[in-house]
């Protein structure tokens, strides 16, 4: 009994010493108005939120998730696009969480959610030949807008094809 008393209280003195030394010393910031970066931190030095692949990539694990576990989420949608295709109340929103991924819902959904952010910017690693082209064009990296139609396509499918993981 004595001894169960004895570990016990080590257990207690540990949680104090974890909660003093780890948890207190944390520092509190507005989630929702701070940038959500890759794990890496994009190489830079300041304090910053990090999850793996930053904000775009925990995005995709949600929509992914929902794919998962909703295989059979678009049965009732195509029997009733068979059944009553002119049905545009059913039609005009996602009646489940898998219906939601098809283009007519999903864009509206992540155009709003890129519209409410709080935070100021969503932060994409660029592959040096991103930059390259980039730098060559005279456009700074937060002034995509300044391209031309051509360029945006050829920016877009240098991106593509040099993603950085």
């Amino acid at each position: 009994m004595r001894e169960k008393k004895r570990k016990d209280e080590a257990l207690e003195r540990f949680k104090d010493q974890v909660y003093a030394n780890m948890i207190l010393k944390g520092e509190k910031v507005n989630v929702l108005a701070t940038n959500l970066v890759d794990i890496d931190s994009h190489m830079c030095g300041d304090k910053m939120l990090c999850a793996y692949g930053g904000q775009l990539q925990q995005v995709y694990y949600v929509l992914e998730e929902i794919i998962r576990k909703y295989p059979q989420g678009m049965k009732m949608y195509m029997e009733k696009k068979y059944a009553d295709p002119d049905d545009q109340d059913y039609f005009a929103r996602p009646n489940n969480p898998r219906e939601l991924l098809l283009p007519d819902h999903l864009l509206p959904f992540f155009m709003l959610y890129l519209k409410e952010m709080k935070n100021e910017c969503i932060e994409v690693m660029l592959h040096p030949e991103c930059a390259k082209f980039l730098k060559g064009k005279e456009c700074p990296l937060d002034e995509l807008y300044n391209l031309n139609d051509e360029d945006v396509m050829k920016f877009k499918d240098l991106f593509t094809e040099n993603k950085i993981s």
